[in-house]
């Protein structure tokens, strides 16, 4: 009894084992960060920089920035000028090879675009593989959840092309306005067109010339779709459109966990998908 006593007190004193830390991943926009959750197996968190809401053109990070990236297991950027703002902070520096862009993974289909993330075949084959690689340096414990995380992953996006393909098959038009150039590697991916945008670059203003020709463009080509974005002023886009008899739809290149139809990678490009049918003229949706 008295045996049993002294090794209870024993252990009770000793330092218990220490547990592996769960891979912190830190990801610049919302985005990036559902995709890294998906492929977490459950023993990673994640943080995002820039917040629901906010244009990543024009986002200032803060000072509490830099304390999230310290220390990083995985750093998650688009790269291709979203998001160069990252670049001065990385004084806070991720360890080697725990710093993933889009713009430098093999099968980035357009320069032009920095909105990568918006082809699920390119997460898929491409930034799927990539996370999953550096959580499995970053926590080698984990290696066979995350592996299996992938597997399910990339089924998932597989099945989500297929369906995406489907959506726009009989709309009476492939083309469509952007308020802001973010869909051309989506339109590149399922056959569609853009014939404009109504602003080109962040913050900028279009002139008299730029909102002639657009529409002009739109009446030539019979397009009635302009797809304003939950980050962007509408105001400016919707009186654009009344000229040339469009309409104004709401989509999203971001997402917001706040929101179930947006707050997941796969539920953000089905409400994509889904708005582009509408847009486009298709039924349902």
């Amino acid at each position: 009894m008295r045996r049993t006593a002294l090794l209870g007190i024993v252990l009770a004193v000793l330092p218990a084992p220490a547990l592996a830390a769960a891979p912190r991943v830190v990801a610049t926009l919302t985005p990036l960060a559902f995709v890294a959750e998906a492929l977490g197996a459950g023993r990673t968190t994640t943080r995002v920089l820039a917040p629901p809401g906010a244009s990543p053109h024009l986002f200032q990070p803060r000072p509490g920035d830099v304390r999230r990236l310290a220390g990083a297991d995985l750093l998650l950027s688009a790269g291709g000028g979203i998001d160069d703002w990252l670049d001065p902070l990385l004084a806070a520096a991720v360890p080697e090879g725990a710093w993933i862009r889009l713009d430098a993974l093999p099968g980035a289909r357009s320069e032009a675009d920095p909105h990568r993330w918006l082809d699920p075949l390119f997460v898929r084959d491409a930034m799927a593989p990539a996370v999953t690689a550096a959580l499995v340096r970053a926590d080698p414990a984990g290696r066979d959840r995350y592996r299996a995380a992938l597997v399910a992953f990339q089924a998932r996006l597989s099945a989500l092309d297929d369906e995406i393909r489907a959506l726009p098959a009989n709309v009476p038009s492939r083309r469509f306005v952007a308020f802001h150039p973010a869909w051309r590697t989506f339109a590149a991916r399922y056959g569609l067109e853009e014939i404009a945008v109504v602003q080109e670059f962040a913050a900028e203003e279009p002139t008299p010339r730029r909102i002639a020709q657009l529409v002009d463009a739109a009446r030539a080509t019979g397009t009635h779709a302009l797809l304003l974005e939950p980050q962007l002023d509408p105001r400016v886009a919707e009186a654009i459109a009344g000229e040339f008899d469009g309409r104004t739809l709401l989509v999203d290149p971001l997402g917001d966990p706040g929101d179930p139809q947006r707050g997941s990678y796969e539920a953000l490009l089905r409400y994509d998908a889904r708005t582009f049918r509408r847009a486009l003229g298709g039924a349902g949706g």
